[in-house]
């Protein structure tokens, strides 16, 4: 019976050592050999190691050709179709069927599989990052053992892990891996789109507008022609993203505007709040606050999800800092802050960061230098030039004001080399 694989598996997840998991049952070394499936050992030494890890030797499905395909088969519809509907609840119904299914399989590839597309779910829901970064340690140990699909499906795991943890160079780097072995490997139209779709945020998030917009409109191409709505409203949403960094501004009203329409049409209740939080944001671009605060309280309305809200609560409070109304940043900080609280998740700490320095700023006592420097620290662990560049300079500035020169004129530069990072510039030159 082959279930070296499962038995690593499951103790590398629960951090346990050999010599705990072999205690009483067998030698370390002997345990060594099961989970490297070179032996195989009695049923009632699996039943015993089974027992100390918790898992159920009943699940367990032997080698079977017609059961392996058809589970194989089960878990690409339902892989297929969380990824092309892209919906929260349907997402999460499918994640519970599959997590409700035997998956303890003698087949180490189709176990494997299974571990990565349950683990693609958790992360399009979002949930603990500190759980799923656990997952990817104890994927990365038996990963040489994945044939060339699963190494992308890891890969593609990676960079969204990446990306929701704001580390936008290690995200890039994972899905640039993909691009390197997609011609490897044989994807369906549909994951051909999603790979797309992917680059084209990564790349708008980077600021790599032209390259961005390239992979979405591929992307495009193919939702529109399957009339996948919500996929459809994606690219309109992440095209007036793209339009809007480039200063297209009337281009880019008419994409979210699109997108709106969908939605409206559809109706598509769960994707109203971006949508209004990208309105918002354009209009704050072209300084139209009044309607940015309107389209920011609307967005905040239509999220059900409050991890979500934070964002449009940020820009709230951006919005009002420009105006330079300061009892209006700081009730919006403190909403952020009493919401950061009801989450107290880890991952979130930069809004804690946004927060606490505009509540610092807009004080009566002004800046605080400790805050200031702890903010501009944080993000530098992200590597998040666009929040040290705009820190640092209001820390310069604050300095300034205060008559500290040679601090002032040190903040400065500092700020001006994020901030060439930040567009991407080498020299003034360039700029």
């Amino acid at each position: 019976m082959n279930v070296g694989h499962l038995i690593r598996a499951e103790r590398i997840r629960q951090e346990m050592k050999q010599v705990v998991i072999a205690k009483g049952i067998c030698t370390p070394s002997y345990l060594s050999k099961i989970e490297r499936n070179l032996i195989s050992p009695s049923e009632e030494v699996i039943r015993l190691l089974f027992n100390k890890l918790d898992i159920a030797f009943d699940t367990l499905q032997k080698n079977d050709h017609q059961s392996d395909s058809e589970f194989a088969k089960l878990l690409k519809e339902n892989y297929k179709a969380v990824i092309t509907t892209r919906d929260d609840e349907f997402t999460k119904k499918k994640l519970d069927y599959l997590e409700e299914q035997s998956a303890l399989f003698e087949n180490d590839s189709l176990y494997y599989t299974y571990l990565l597309v349950v683990l693609r779910f958790r992360l399009i829901l979002g949930g603990s990052l500190d759980e799923r970064s656990r997952e990817i340690g104890a994927l990365e140990k038996i990963s040489k053992n994945f044939n060339s699909f699963q190494i992308y499906l890891f890969k593609i795991n990676k960079a969204i892990y990446y990306y929701a943890t704001k580390n936008r160079i290690k995200s890039i780097e994972y899905l640039e891996d993909v691009l390197s072995i997609v011609d490897t490997i044989t994807l369906e139209d549909w994951e051909k789109a999603e790979l797309n779709y992917m680059l084209g945020l990564i790349y708008t998030a980077d600021n790599r507008i032209f390259i961005s917009i390239e992979y979405i409109r591929r992307a495009l191409d193919y939702f529109r022609e399957n009339f996948l709505v919500s996929r459809i409203l994606d690219c309109y949403v992440l095209i007036g993203v793209t339009q809007k960094k480039s200063e297209q501004f009337e281009e880019s009203l008419e994409s979210y505007l699109k997108a709106k329409q969908l939605c409206d049409e559809f109706n598509l209740y769960s994707q109203k709040g971006v949508i209004h939080h990208n309105l918002g944001s354009l209009y704050g671009m072209i300084g139209n606050n009044k309607k940015a605060i309107d389209y920011f309280k609307m967005s905040i309305k239509y999220k059900s999800d409050k991890n979500s809200r934070l964002i449009s609560i940020f820009s709230l409070v951006m919005e009002y800092s420009k105006m330079r109304n300061k009892d209006l940043v700081n009730e919006w900080c403190d909403k952020g802050i009493s919401l950061l609280d009801q989450l107290d998740s880890e991952n979130l700490s930069s809004y804690y960061h946004h927060f606490i320095f505009y509540k610092s700023l807009n004080s009566q006592q002004g800046l605080s230098e400790e805050i200031a420097i702890q903010a501009i620290n944080h993000f530098k662990t992200l590597q998040d030039y666009q929040y040290i560049y705009k820190y640092s300079i209001a820390l310069a500035e604050w300095y300034y004001s205060n008559k500290k020169y040679k601090l002032s004129s040190i903040t400065f530069n500092e700020a001006n080399r994020f901030g060439y990072i930040y567009r991407k510039k080498k020299t003034w030159e360039d700029l």
